[in-house]
C-alpha cells in the first residue's frame, strides 16, 4: 500500500472512487457531479492536498484538504476542512483513512492552519485524532404553524422574487454579505472568484428582498424531501433581520409543497410554534495555537469553550460545506 499525494493524471479515477464509496455505487451521476464541483469550483483547491492509500493503480482510500479562512471575533483565521474521507469496502479497518488524516493534519501544521473542521457522523473515529464536536442549533419551523401566526400579518410594500445570481446581484451580496455573516464567528471568508464559482453554482434556490428596486437582502434554500433547508441569509439592515426573513418564508410556504423550514437559530428568528434541536455533524480540531483578543487559544478544548460562550454567534452556512 503506498500512502502519497493525488496525481493529475488519476483526477477522474478519484471522482469515481469517491461517489462509487459516498454513493454505495447507486446515483453515480449525481455523486459524480458533487465530487467534480466540489474539485473544479474551489478557487482554492491543490491537487497536492488530496491524499490517497493506492493498492497498485486501485485508489483503495483517501482524504481531501479544503483550504479557507473563516470570521472569527472580528479576524480572519486560516482553516483547514476535512471532506471526502471514503475507504472502499474491502479495504475497511486496515487503518488507512486514519494514516492520510494524519497526513493531512501534518501538511495543516506545516502550513500553519489554525483550525481544523470537518462534518460526520463518526465521532469516535475523529476524536482519536484530535477533533471535537461543536454544538450547533437550528429550529424547525411547521408550515401551519407559521400560517397561524404569521401569514395574516401585514406585509411591507416589499418585492421577494427568485433571482438567478448576475454578476451585479453577486456584487450587492457580497457587500451583504460583509456587513452581516461577518460579525459571526465560523462564516467562510469569500473573494470574488470563490462566489462566482463556489457559490454561485451550488444547487440551491436564491431569493432576492429589494427595497425600491434594490436587492437589500438574500436567502439561499434547498427542498429536501418535505422540508426547506435554509442554507445561508443576509440583509443590510441587522435591525430590522425579521422582517425580510419572514417574508422570505411567507414566499417559500407559497410556491414550495414544504411541511417545514429548518434554520440556524443564530439567524435571531424565533417564532412562535418553532421546534429547536441540536446538531453535533460539525467537529474541531486546533492545529496551531493563536491569539485572541489578547487570549492564548492553545487547546481545542478552550478554541470550543470560547464558541459555545455564545452559541448565537456560532454560524456556518450550508452554502460552504464541503
Amino acid at each position: 500500500m503506498e500512502f502519497r499525494t493525488l496525481k493529475e493524471s488519476e483526477l477522474e479515477k478519484w471522482f469515481y472512487h469517491c461517489a462509487s464509496v459516498f454513493g454505495e455505487n447507486r446515483n453515480l451521476d449525481f455523486w459524480l457531479d458533487y465530487f467534480k464541483r466540489h474539485y473544479f469550483n474551489d478557487p482554492f483547491r491543490d491537487i497536492n492536498s488530496i491524499f490517497v492509500a493506492a493498492d497498485g493503480s486501485s485508489i483503495a482510500s483517501t482524504v481531501r484538504l479544503f483550504y479557507r479562512k473563516i470570521y472569527f471575533h472580528g479576524k480572519e483565521i486560516t482553516v483547514g476542512g476535512i471532506g471526502e474521507v471514503s475507504t472502499k469496502p474491502q479495504y475497511r479497518g486496515m487503518g488507512l483513512a486514519s494514516k492520510l488524516l494524519r497526513m493531512a493534519i501534518d501538511t495543516m501544521r506545516e502550513k500553519k492552519l489554525s483550525i481544523s473542521i470537518l462534518f460526520a457522523s463518526l465521532h469516535n473515529f475523529y476524536g482519536k485524532l484530535g477533533y471535537k464536536v461543536l454544538t450547533r442549533e437550528f429550529c424547525l419551523l411547521d408550515r401551519n404553524i407559521f400560517r397561524k401566526y404569521y401569514e395574516s400579518k401585514v406585509a411591507q410594500a416589499r418585492e421577494v422574487k427568485e433571482i438567478k445570481l448576475s454578476d451585479n446581484d453577486i456584487e450587492i451580496m457580497d457587500e451583504i454579505y460583509k456587513v452581516y455573516s461577518a460579525n459571526f464567528n465560523g462564516p467562510v471568508v469569500r473573494n470574488r472568484e470563490y462566489w462566482l464559482n463556489w457559490v454561485k453554482f451550488e444547487p440551491k434556490t436564491s431569493l432576492g428582498y429589494f427595497i425600491d428596486g434594490r436587492l437589500a437582502a438574500y436567502l439561499f434554500y434547498r427542498k429536501n424531501g418535505k422540508e426547506v433547508i435554509i442554507l445561508e441569509y443576509g440583509c443590510f439592515d441587522s435591525s430590522n433581520k425579521e422582517i425580510p426573513l419572514i417574508e422570505f418564508i411567507k414566499f417559500i410556504i407559497n410556491n414550495e409543497n414544504a411541511e417545514a423550514i429548518k434554520y440556524p437559530k443564530a439567524i435571531g428568528l424565533e417564532l412562535t410554534g418553532c421546534t429547536e434541536f441540536k446538531d453535533n455533524s460539525l467537529m474541531l480540531n486546533l492545529i496551531t495555537p493563536f491569539k485572541l483578543e489578547g487570549l492564548l487559544v492553545d487547546s481545542t478544548e478552550r478554541l470550543i469553550s470560547i464558541l459555545t460562550r455564545e452559541p448565537d454567534k456560532f454560524l456556518f452556512w450550508g452554502t460552504d460545506n464541503f
